[in-house]
Order: C-alpha cells, then sequence, then structure tokens
C-alpha cells in the first residue's frame, strides 16, 4: 500500500512539473504576494495633501501653517474659499481641511479653528490628526481643548469611518472577478469544443462575445445590489445632505460600476485568448485580480509615488476613486468626469483588444 500510495505521488509530481504553467502560479504566487505588499507600503514616508482656508491676517495663522507645511508627511494647500476648499475634499484631492477663522490665537480656546479629516482612510487620519494637534499644542505651550477644533457644517460634518472606505472597496472587487468568470466559461467552451462547431452555424464572433459581456454585466449588477443590500444591513450610508442625494449617489456608484464591469471583460477576453486551457485561464485570472486588489486602492491606498503612478495601469484605480470619492464624501457623479472618462476609454479598449485576440486565437 505505501508503495502505491508514493508512486501515485511521484506521479502526480510529474504532472505538476511538467505542466510549466501550472507551476509558475503555484510557486510564483506566494513571492508576487510579498513582493506586492513591499511594494505597496515600502516607498518611505508618505505625504498627504491638506487644504486650508486663512481667514486672518494676524501673524498666527501665517506661523501655524508655515509649520505644518515644514512637516514631513503634510502639504498644504492654499484655497481662497471654504466652498473650493469642500469640493476638493469630496474629490479626493485633499483629505482633510482646515479653515482658520479671524480672531486665531493658539494660547486661547477660542473655537477658531475648523477642522476635517477623511476617517475612511486610517493611516491618514491617525497621521494628519496627531501632526495637526501636536503642532498646535506647540505653539500654544499646551494641549488645546477638545472644544479648540470647531466641527464643520453639513453635509461635510456626516462622519466619515472605516466602513466606508471597505464597501467600496469590496464593491469594485466584487466585479473585478468578473474577470476570473470570464475566462473560466470561455475557457471551457473553448475546451468543450464550442468555438469548432460554432465555424458551422451563422453565429459570428461578436454575436458571442456581445451575449458573454451582457450575461457578466447582469451578473455584476446582481452583485453591486448584494453589496449594497448588506452593506446596508450593518450600517452603512452613503454621503448626501438628503435622501434624494444618497439616491442620485448610490445610481451614480451604479453607473461607474458597470462601466468597470465592460472593462473587466475586455481584460478576461485578452486572458482567455492566450490561455491554452481552464485551468491556466483561472491561474492567470487571479495572477491579475491580486495586484490590481494590492496597488489600487481598493482596501488601502498604496504608498509611495512610484506604486501610486503604476497604479493607474488597473481599471479599478479609476472606479475606486471615482466611487469613494461619490459615496463617502458626496461629490457629484459629473466632478468624477476625468475619472469616469478614463475609465470608459480603459473599457472600450480592453474589450476591442479582447475581441481581436479573442478572433485571432479562439475563431
Amino acid at each position: 500500500m505505501m508503495v502505491t500510495a508514493i508512486s501515485l505521488a511521484v506521479k502526480n509530481l510529474k504532472t505538476i512539473f511538467r505542466d510549466k504553467i501550472y507551476l509558475f502560479f503555484l510557486l510564483g504566487m506566494p513571492i508576487m504576494m510579498m513582493l506586492l505588499i513591499g511594494l505597496a507600503f515600502s516607498e518611505g514616508t508618505t505625504t498627504y495633501s491638506v487644504g486650508y482656508v486663512n481667514n486672518d491676517d494676524g501673524p498666527f495663522p501665517q506661523q501655524f501653517i508655515t509649520i505644518l507645511d515644514n512637516a514631513s508627511i503634510l502639504r498644504m494647500v492654499n484655497f481662497s474659499d471654504v466652498d473650493s476648499l469642500e469640493n476638493s475634499f469630496r474629490q479626493g484631492s485633499i483629505v482633510a481641511g482646515l479653515i482658520i477663522d479671524e480672531g486665531y490665537s493658539p494660547a486661547t480656546a477660542n473655537e477658531t479653528v475648523t477642522f476635517f479629516v477623511d476617517e475612511s482612510s486610517i493611516s491618514a487620519s491617525i497621521a494628519i490628526k496627531s501632526t495637526v494637534t501636536a503642532i498646535s499644542s506647540y505653539l500654544s505651550s499646551s494641549p488645546p481643548p477638545r472644544e479648540y477644533w470647531k466641527p464643520p457644517d453639513d453635509p461635510i460634518s456626516v462622519e466619515f469611518n472605516t466602513l466606508n472606505f471597505m464597501i467600496v472597496g469590496t464593491l469594485t472587487y466584487s466585479v473585478s472577478i468578473i474577470i476570473f468568470s470570464t475566462t473560466a466559461s470561455i475557457a471551457k467552451e473553448r475546451d468543450k469544443g464550442l468555438f469548432s462547431r460554432l465555424r458551422t452555424t451563422p453565429m459570428s464572433t461578436i454575436d458571442f462575445l456581445a451575449g458573454s459581456l451582457m450575461s457578466q454585466i447582469v451578473i455584476s449588477l446582481l452583485q453591486t445590489v448584494s453589496v449594497f443590500a448588506v452593506s446596508y444591513l450593518i450600517g452603512f450610508r452613503p454621503m448626501g445632505a438628503t435622501g434624494m442625494d444618497m439616491t442620485v449617489n448610490m445610481l451614480a456608484a451604479f453607473v461607474v460600476a458597470m462601466i468597470l464591469a465592460v472593462a473587466c471583460v475586455g481584460v478576461g477576453l485578452v486572458i482567455a485568448a492566450f490561455a491554452k486551457n481552464e485551468d491556466q485561464a483561472v491561474g492567470v485570472s487571479w495572477f491579475v485580480i491580486i495586484p490590481m486588489m494590492f496597488l489600487s486602492g481598493t482596501w488601502w491606498e498604496p504608498q509611495g509615488a512610484t506604486m501610486k503612478m503604476v497604479s493607474w495601469v488597473f481599471p479599478t484605480t479609476y472606479a475606486n476613486k471615482a466611487i469613494r470619492a461619490i459615496l463617502a464624501r458626496g461629490a457629484p457623479l459629473l466632478s468624477m468626469s476625468n475619472y469616469l472618462v478614463g475609465l470608459a476609454i480603459y473599457a472600450v479598449i480592453a474589450f476591442m483588444v479582447g475581441v481581436v485576440f479573442f478572433r485571432k486565437k479562439t475563431m
């Protein structure tokens, strides 16, 4: 019996080692995970953009801003009015804001400073709060009292929390899985000889791919609805001054998610075209999905300028920034036009490239 077991083990190992692609993913996936973690978090100190509006001409506010700007993790951005500051915050251009009222003095406990930070980003929230409070304490020679920071007006005052950040990441992750389902389903049909039989029918490649696209979008829609339904049950609420604003923002997030679905189907077509069988298709798809999750801000923001630049290679980066600004910060859909246009162009190019490679390699 032991001899039989050993023989089977040897046979299985030979099978694995003969399949170079499978062996590559088997050994390469753990290595890739560690490399991604290192690349995402090893580029030293991250700089956070903090906007401010200074309504006081005295020496104290300017000294306060200068010291903050000299802090290694902060980059202070001047705004001429509160509206532009709040709009930039909602769109994600800055992660915190200071509004200094007339009469500010670090030595008093007057409510003369409005301070807000995007608490959905844990690392940014902790780092910015501690730095601003420490510098303010230094200037006043004592810790500022609790009432020192005046709460901002609605709708910025809606509570930001980690749940807001994670719900958006879960949404884009669920849509991204379409890459896996597209490659797996097409590779399975090819292994069964479906495409050889299609050559004897009037059905064209475009008809088949259009049907695949529509089915995957329906699945994405169901995934999105499910994620939102569960998120509501556990306490998530989108940003918005009124119930109508929340509804509109939710529908806007659906629009972005569907555009992301088209882009992911295109990526799936490219993978399916080059994969030799279903096992390879599945392995390659996850080899693409995992870096997307690590580097596109799905569950955390990559640290460092290089990785932030690399993140734009993935469609989920555009979707994450747009949906998070809409749902977690209350930005209107049209204000996200740069991300929407980028994602739409990505989707069109990815799907067209996928069709070309699919027809060339498969049909």
